[in-house]
């Protein structure tokens, strides 16, 4: 009989564990919607995350351990879910949202590419959101850690200095503007304009980055970069990491620009190994090979 009981209880216990991966899974399901209509319906997606998502997450949890297990650890399971769904999205939100409103600022539509950044300066503002990601981390998740005020100070402080380096920022950006020519502004306020009648040369050179064997999130991948040189032999580069539609578009942009303003515009040879990169990312990405291959000036048959 006790047998019978046990077996019973474990079948349950089972059951329940089951269920409760079942509300896990669902309370995600709800919290990525509500993330993914986040900008177009901001009250409906805090609604579906706090009263849906985050309920069905708890009673998720609750059913997949039990009421004790529930008691100990449920601070926990709430700041997981606090860090990875409302906090890590938030802070890579704003930083998405600053350089699209930066860009519909600045742009009067006329720029065939655009760039946030015309300083090395630009690169910080990924590290300081990095850097507030690690810190609100280790808030979290560190219960015996000592000095947690000393912590939460440093926290606030990165996000006045995030916030704060955004705004002196927001006037630092480079672009080629199809009327204007080469145009650089940087943060301290001083701009730059070089016309497409100050350049004598444009380049096309392809190349494959290598990967870093002490990264293992680096990949080997074709790049390829434009490079304008003017009449002084003064370079002006933009870089592309792999192939792409928009990439392309503006490209060919440029290049039919070059050739209405008697600009030499030349595209360098590929080697064996650059071409086969090349080649292997065109299929990886099913990308249309013959506009590719045409304004690489590419003699191999596709």
């Amino acid at each position: 009989m006790l047998l019978l009981v046990f077996s019973i209880t474990k079948e349950v216990n089972e059951i329940k564990k089951y269920i409760g991966i079942i509300f896990l899974v669902f309370s995600l399901v709800f919290a990525f919607g509500a993330l993914s209509e986040f900008e177009e319906n901001m009250t409906a997606s805090i609604f579906i995350l706090f009263l849906v998502s985050l309920p069905l997450y708890l009673l998720g949890q609750l059913m997949r351990t039990s009421w004790t297990d529930f008691k100990k650890k449920v601070k926990r399971w709430l700041a997981i879910y606090v860090y990875c769904i409302i906090i890590v999205p938030l802070i890579f939100y704003s930083y998405e949202t600053y350089e699209e409103r930066k860009q519909k600022a600045i742009s009067d539509g006329k720029y065939i590419l655009y760039e946030p950044g015309a300083s090395e300066l630009s690169s910080l503002s990924l590290v300081f959101m990095l850097a507030l990601l690690l810190f609100i981390s280790i808030r979290f998740f560190s219960p015996d850690l000592k000095r947690k005020r000393l912590l939460t100070g440093i926290i606030i402080g990165t996000v006045f200095l995030y916030s704060g380096f955004q705004y002196v920022m927001w006037s630092d950006y480079r672009g080629i503007h199809q009327d204007l020519g080469l145009v650089s502004h940087s943060w301290t306020g001083k701009r730059t304009v070089k016309s497409f009648d100050e350049i004598k040369g444009i380049y096309v050179q392809p190349s494959v980055h290598k990967a870093k064997l002490s990264d293992p999130t680096d990949e080997t991948e074709f790049t390829w970069k434009l490079i304008f040189v003017d009449h002084h032999n003064e370079k002006v580069e933009y870089h592309f990491r792999s192939l792409s539609k928009d990439s392309l578009e503006a490209a060919q942009q440029i290049k039919g620009i070059a050739q209405d303003s008697q600009i030499l515009f030349r595209v360098n040879d590929m080697s064996d190994q650059i071409f086969k990169w090349f080649d292997f990312e065109l299929e990886l990405k099913e990308l249309d090979k013959e506009p590719f291959y045409q304004f690489f000036e590419v003699n191999k048959s596709p």
